[in-house]
C-alpha cells in the first residue's frame, strides 16, 4: 500500500509540477538491402548501450501534454501526461483541466488491459481504441522507446513476426519501413518506421478498416461506407536520459472516417525521467483508480 502511494505521489507531483546528446553517427547500410537483423541490431545501439538498456528496465517520465479533438467543431484541453512502465507493464495518464474529459488513463498489468471510464461504460476514443486492439499494449508498441516493454529491446524473446517492406517518403523523408505482426495475429495492419541514418524509431502506425454493414432495405445499403480507423505515433527531438537516448516529443493521432470523421490528438513534451523507480502491477491496473 504504501508502495502504491509513493507512486502516485510521484505522478501527482509531476503532473502538477510542470507547467509550461549526443549525436548518432550516419549509418552507411543501403536500406534497401538491410536485413531484418541489421535494422534490430542498429535499433539497439540508437537508444544505448546493452548495460544501459539492461539497467532501465522501470521507467517514469512526465511532461504536459495538449490534447485536439476535431469532429464539427475543434476543443482543446492542456495538462500534465506521465508515462510509467516495469518490464511488460505499462501505462499512459494524462490529467487535463476538463470537466468532460478530466483524465486519460491506459494501463496493462501484464495481464489485462483497463481504461478509464469518462462515465460508467464510457471511454474515450482513445482508451476505446485500446480496449478493442488490447495487443498494441500487450506487445509493448504503445509509448516506443519510451517503455520499457517495448518489443524490440529483447525481440527473441518474442513470437512475433517483422519484415523489412523497402522505405516509404513520410513528410518528406525516407524512412525505412519494417511490418510488424504479433504472435496468434492481429486485426491492424502495424507498421514501423525507422530513421534510415540514425536507425531510431520515429513512428508507428495501426490500421483497421471494418466493411460496412447490409443495411435494413436494399436502399439503404448503398448509404453506408466502411470504417477505417488509423492511430499514428510520432517520436522525435530524441535526448539522452540516464544512458539511453530517447524521444522528448510524443504524438499520438486517432482518426475515424466513415459516414463522418473524428480525429483527436495528443501531444506530449516531456522533460522528467526516473529510472528504476520500484513499482507494483497494481499500479498499472487503472480501473482501480
Amino acid at each position: 500500500m504504501k508502495k502504491r502511494l509513493a507512486v502516485c505521489l510521484f505522478i501527482t507531483v509531476s503532473i502538477l509540477g510542470i507547467v509550461g546528446h549526443h549525436p548518432l553517427a550516419k549509418s552507411e547500410v543501403s536500406s534497401d538491402k538491410i536485413s531484418v537483423e541489421e535494422i534490430l541490431a542498429k535499433h539497439l545501439e540508437s537508444i544505448g548501450k546493452p548495460e544501459a538498456r539492461k539497467a532501465g528496465h522501470s521507467r517514469v517520465i512526465a511532461g504536459t501534454t495538449r490534447v485536439t479533438f476535431r469532429s464539427r467543431g475543434v476543443a482543446t484541453a492542456d495538462g500534465g501526461a506521465v508515462l510509467a512502465s516495469d518490464d511488460e507493464m505499462s501505462m499512459i495518464t494524462m490529467k487535463f483541466e476538463s470537466s468532460q474529459y478530466p483524465y486519460e488513463k491506459i494501463g496493462f498489468d501484464g495481464k489485462k488491459v483497463t481504461a478509464y471510464q469518462l462515465h460508467p461504460g464510457d471511454y474515450s476514443s482513445l482508451g476505446g481504441f485500446a480496449r478493442t486492439f488490447p495487443e498494441i499494449f500487450k506487445e509493448g508498441l504503445l509509448g516506443g522507446t519510451l517503455s520499457s516493454a517495448w518489443p524490440l529491446l529483447d525481440f527473441s524473446s518474442r513470437r512475433a513476426k517483422i519484415e523489412v517492406a523497402g522505405t516509404r517518403k513520410i513528410n518528406s523523408r525516407d524512412l525505412v519501413v519494417i511490418k510488424y505482426s504479433p504472435h496468434g495475429g492481429s486485426d491492424l495492419n502495424i507498421t514501423l518506421f525507422f530513421d534510415p541514418e540514425s536507425f531510431q524509431h520515429v513512428r508507428t502506425v495501426y490500421e483497421r478498416t471494418i466493411s460496412s454493414q447490409m443495411g435494413r432495405t436494399p436502399e439503404q445499403s448503398p448509404s453506408l461506407s466502411a470504417t477505417h480507423y488509423e492511430l499514428v505515433e510520432e517520436f522525435s527531438d530524441f535526448k539522452t536520459e540516464g544512458g539511453l537516448t530517447l524521444p522528448h516529443t510524443y504524438k499520438i493521432h486517432l482518426s475515424q472516417q466513415g459516414s463522418g470523421t473524428q480525429v483527436s490528438e495528443w501531444t506530449m513534451n516531456l522533460v522528467r525521467f526516473v529510472f528504476n523507480q520500484k513499482l507494483d502491477a497494481k499500479d498499472f491496473d487503472v480501473s482501480t483508480d
